[in-house]
């Protein structure tokens, strides 16, 4: 019988939140990667782990059995990390990343940055894809995440942009839809109102924001629907899409810069966090 680390993470996760889709959040990975995780958990053990009641779900007696030993285990297992950690690397190192990608992923890949390296400073800086891109390319930033809006860079990470409503939005074909979208510099708002204008549907724009958390805010008041990217949807919110009446959205291919004016190990080790940190959402 062999646990892995990730599986029991992923265990733990889901005793604690009761729920897939939570449960995902808190380990970053997709509801369909936390189902298919606990279920080859059961396959290993042998026995089921949980019991569905409703939309979540308890612990079986198995299960009971097994978190004691989890949560031991998992602890130890980073206590050791840490342990064996080297964290030798001092300097800092300028980062800059768009709004909508720093209130999911980022703050753990910081957080587990910054206990591996305690002597390294990071300088974050948050705008959009094209000043950031630009930034790097000057020189100003070591290290830039955007939405690929061109050449160059890796792609490390591919996340669908969705419409998102409060749960009881029904869309109605004969009013124009009240929609809330990020300031005009940004792709995210193109693509929507492209994608709205070619499919002929009517619309207002009722709520402007640079801030992503402004967007779900008016989505939660229910006088707006907002595209976001799908791994910053809430739990308490909805997607909706062409069964609904409204057109498909690009994917936002999420894209890695490095300045090419100065090379450090600590630029790449930075670098190596977050492309492990994305191919863990995976």
């Amino acid at each position: 019988m062999n646990l892995q680390i990730d599986y029991l993470r992923t265990f733990i996760a889901l005793t604690e939140t009761k729920g897939f889709t939570k449960a995902g959040i808190q380990v970053n990975r997709s509801q369909s990667a936390v189902s298919m995780q606990i279920k080859r958990l059961e396959d290993e053990i042998g026995k089921k782990l949980f019991a569905r009641i409703g939309k979540t779900v308890k612990l079986t007696a198995e299960g009971h059995i097994l978190i004691k030993y989890a949560l031991r285990i998992v602890k130890e297992h980073d206590d050791a990390v840490r342990a064996l950690s080297k964290p030798d690397l001092e300097g800092f190192i300028r980062f800059g990343s768009p709004e909508h990608y720093t209130i999911g992923l980022l703050p753990k890949l910081l957080a587990r940055f910054s206990s591996s390296y305690p002597d390294v400073l990071v300088e974050m800086r948050c705008e959009n894809s094209d000043k950031i891109k630009e930034a790097v390319d000057k020189g100003e930033l070591d290290i830039g995440i955007c939405t690929q809006i061109s050449q160059g860079g890796q792609v490390i990470y591919h996340d669908p942009v969705v419409w998102v409503a409060e749960p009881e939005f029904i869309f109605q074909a004969h009013k124009p839809l009240s929609i809330a979208v990020f300031e005009e510099d940004c792709i995210f708002r193109t693509w929507a109102l492209e994608a709205l204008e070619k499919s002929g549907l009517k619309y207002r724009i009722v709520y402007v924001s640079r801030s992503i958390s402004g967007l779900i805010d008016a989505v939660r008041a229910g006088f707006a629907v907002a595209p976001i990217i799908r791994s910053n949807v809430p739990s308490d919110l909805k997607i909706i899409g062409i069964g609904d009446g409204l057109p498909v959205l690009p994917v936002s291919n999420i894209v890695l810069h490095k300045t090419k004016k100065t090379a450090s190990e600590i630029i790449e080790c930075f670098s190596e966090h977050i492309i492990k940190s994305f191919g863990e959402k995976l």
